[in-house]
């Protein structure tokens, strides 16, 4: 049975200011919490339709466990249909080590709003190997549901530090790390110069990169349309451009061992 007061935590979780108070954030779903417990982050509670404790026995020893109706996991779920399982999980304080983000590329997001883009973003990164990111304070939230749902295991594996940005940028920029920024006018990516190291700066959804950001940019880039004389769109969604940035940047990696 699940009580009141954890269905009231639960649902506050959706939340940034209760995720920071209880220092908890939620997963959902047999994928997602398969790939926590598989990870070394903290879980605080497991909240679980009979079935699925059933099929898994050694559960962490210090998780409370919650044996839930499908009426009770409808309360605390985001899910059209209640899920197996969820579970919450400590949030990480993660030592940003400017010495290894100098060593490859590095990814800092300015501003980034949706969470779901976020999502998207920590799973590219996660595909192509970038292990931390630098998120600015006007940044979602990682730890919030949709960014933790959209980045699909993603979270677990990939660091993201907030940061002052611009700050961060200087201290890595100074210790030779050339900064990319991608705008709508900059030279085109497949025909640019791209290093085995540097910082790409990914901008906000509707604004791009904010002004006190692009004066610390060295190199601007755009990822070109292919659609002749037709028309095309305005841009690209966020996600979508950092999976072929970071494309571009490995690809060239690839090319040169």
């Amino acid at each position: 049975m699940v009580s009141k007061q954890v269905t009231k935590i639960v649902q506050n979780l959706e939340k940034k200011k209760f995720r920071e108070k209880y220092n908890l954030f939620k997963t959902e779903g047999e994928k997602l919490v398969g790939e926590l417990l598989r990870s070394p982050f903290g879980i605080n509670t497991i909240i679980a339709l009979p079935e699925w404790l059933e099929r898994h026995s050694g559960l962490p020893a210090g998780a409370m466990i919650y044996e839930a109706t499908e009426r009770e996991m409808q309360a605390v779920s985001n899910f059209p249909s209640p899920p197996s399982v969820i579970a919450l999980a400590e949030m990480p304080a993660y030592p940003c080590d400017f010495d290894t983000l100098t060593r490859g590329i590095t990814l800092a997001l300015n501003g980034i709003q949706d969470p779901g883009n976020l999502g998207t973003i920590l799973r590219v990164a996660d595909w192509f190997g970038i292990r931390d990111l630098l998120c600015d304070t006007d940044c979602a939230s990682p730890y919030n549901p949709k960014c933790v749902q959209a980045s699909m295991g993603a979270i677990f594996r990939v660091r993201a530090h907030s940061v002052p940005l611009p700050d961060a940028i200087r201290r890595l920029r100074d210790a030779g790390m050339p900064v990319y920024g991608t705008f709508l006018d900059g030279e085109n990516i497949y025909t640019a110069s791209l290093p085995a190291h540097g910082i790409i700066v990914m901008g906000n959804e509707g604004k791009g990169i904010a002004p006190g950001i692009e004066a610390l940019t060295d190199h601007r880039l755009t990822i070109p349309a292919f659609v002749g004389e037709g028309p095309a769109g305005e841009s690209l969604n966020v996600g979508v451009a950092t999976g072929i940035v970071l494309s571009e940047f490995k690809r060239r990696i690839y090319l040169t061992h």
